[in-house]
């Protein structure tokens, strides 16, 4: 006989999407352990469980259970970026963990204005900054944000910025297409 309880009702996606909504952290938990474990050899429903831990900010039982998953399911960008999410919340990096398919970290440095001015100078319209963030984001995982992106750009003058210069998404930005020197 079946346990019933107040989430058998919903479809899956529906009990998962009421947490989140309600940024219930200790019921997504508590929802995703269940799912997982009633589906062991689920990568999805393990990965889920693996996420819930660090949005619950329980970031050592992430870590562990992530990294135990990644010896698995080394290929799998979703549990490489939830393991790394759970280390730079406690102020760790990539390097303590003994990856067998290591991830692409992309922090804010001359690669990242360069890339951003190579990808722009080749549009004729200008571009949200988050755009640029999207962009960047299918090339790894990105340890900063839109906004701290959209700070970093203002420091170099081959870029120019029009719209709402404090959201990244209202902020457009294009290249200086006047001669001036690299990152002057």
């Amino acid at each position: 006989m079946k346990k019933e309880d107040e989430y058998d009702n919903f479809e899956e996606w529906e009990a998962d999407s009421h947490f989140l909504d309600e940024k219930d952290w200790k019921g997504l938990v508590i929802y995703r352990r269940r799912k997982a474990e009633i589906n062991p050899n689920d990568q999805y429903d393990q990965f889920k469980l693996g996420e819930a831990y660090v949005l619950n900010k329980e970031y050592e039982k992430a870590i562990s259970f992530l990294s135990a998953l990644h010896q698995k399911y080394a290929n799998d960008q979703n549990i490489q970026y939830s393991l790394l999410d759970a280390l730079f919340a406690i102020g760790k990096d990539e390097t303590v963990i003994d990856w067998i398919i290591r991830p692409t970290v992309l922090r804010l440095s001359g690669e990242i204005l360069d890339y951003c001015y190579n990808f722009l100078r080749t549009k004729r319209k200008p571009r949200t900054v988050y755009d640029l963030y999207l962009e960047l984001y299918m090339e790894g995982y990105l340890a900063f944000d839109e906004d701290q992106l959209m700070d970093f750009l203002h420091s170099d003058n081959r870029f120019i910025f029009t719209g709402h210069d404090a959201r990244s998404y209202d902020c457009f930005v294009t290249v200086n297409r006047k001669k001036c020197s690299v990152r002057d």
